[in-house]
């Protein structure tokens, strides 16, 4: 399948999602979402959704909305559906997921048998792979954390955490390549490893210690490594290639491909800056190509940065391999 890019409102929980297939599956749907925002939009702003005449609870779907949502939700749904499906999880309306909190459940899954064998506290886990909604989500968020018991088939969170150096996997059968990632967004597209024929690892910030218990054959691969081109994730790749360097491991960073898209330093809950009183950042530059020397003096230069998620993998992992 084509790239699944995140939905652009954080509206679309999995509620909203189910109302808008109702409406296009059944041309009606009694969900109580008309205060949503995204909603409120389409009921206000265009002819794709209104409320039923005589019936203000009711909502039916209007001429243009079986295009619309086959253009903008269809993909998207089927595959989260599937999913909730595939782990036994009942896919109603009543599961208040948000769409993070699905594509989060889709690397636990993945990435289940570790987990379960290395189990942290609830907060440690909840803080470590539900990162963005913080430690104490999974304590009062009913539904994701009853999920998270499903897919584990645990009862219960351990009342004390082992160690953390757990490693998040989309793993392949019979791998062309590793990527190891320095986010989790990659690993939330599970599809990815199966379109490219890769695994893809985990490893970034303060994670990169489970490389030293990799036996030889896995790191037999062509590996490379998906980051944010900022400061962090630059450095982060070059603790990762001395690590693997003292095993005689090559590692290759892959190069967004062209056009990038710039971010500036300063960017919203972006905390990487670049060091101005060192050459380079600090940075060592035969670490790198001259071509990602060039992108990098650039980025240093204007103060910017390359978010890793705003890449489509597929497309930067072909722009450095063929």
């Amino acid at each position: 399948m084509k790239s699944l890019k995140k939905l652009q409102s954080k509206d679309f929980t999995w509620p909203v999602l189910k109302a808008l297939n109702d409406l296009y599956e059944k041309k009606k749907s009694t969900a109580k979402i008309q205060q949503v925002d995204y909603i409120r939009y389409l009921m206000t702003q265009t002819d794709l959704i209104a409320q039923k005449k005589g019936n203000s609870n009711v909502l039916v779907a209007g001429e243009g909305y079986e295009e619309y949502y086959e253009a903008n939700f269809q993909s998207a749904y089927q595959y989260y559906y599937n999913f909730l499906n595939k782990v036994g999880i009942r896919p109603d309306g009543g599961k208040n997921f948000t769409e993070e909190d699905i594509r989060t459940l889709m690397v636990i899954y993945e990435s289940r048998n570790e987990l379960r064998g290395n189990l942290a506290n609830i907060e440690d886990f909840s803080g470590k792979i539900f990162d963005y909604a913080g430690s104490k989500y999974l304590k009062f968020k009913d539904s994701v954390r009853n999920a998270v018991l499903k897919i584990l088939e645990i009862d219960a969170f351990p009342q004390t955490s082992k160690d953390l150096q757990y490693r998040l996997v989309v793993d392949y059968p019979t791998p062309k390549a590793i990527i190891l990632c320095e986010n989790k967004s990659f690993l939330k597209q599970p599809w990815n490893a199966k379109e490219l024929e890769v695994k893809l690892w985990h490893v970034g910030g303060n994670n990169i210690a489970i490389l030293d218990d990799n036996d030889e054959m896995e790191l037999a691969y062509p590996i490379y490594y998906s980051c944010d081109w900022d400061f962090h994730g630059l450095e982060i790749f070059q603790r990762i290639k001395s690590k693997l360097k003292n095993r005689d491991v090559e590692i290759k960073i892959l190069t967004p491909p062209f056009p990038h898209q710039y971010l500036p330093s300063d960017s919203f809950k972006h905390n990487s800056r670049w060091n101005y009183k060192v050459p380079f950042s600090g940075l060592d530059k035969k670490v790198f190509s001259s071509k990602e020397q060039e992108i990098i003096t650039k980025l240093i230069k204007e103060d910017l940065w390359i978010e890793e998620e705003t890449n489509v993998l597929k497309d930067m992992y072909y722009y450095n391999v063929i």
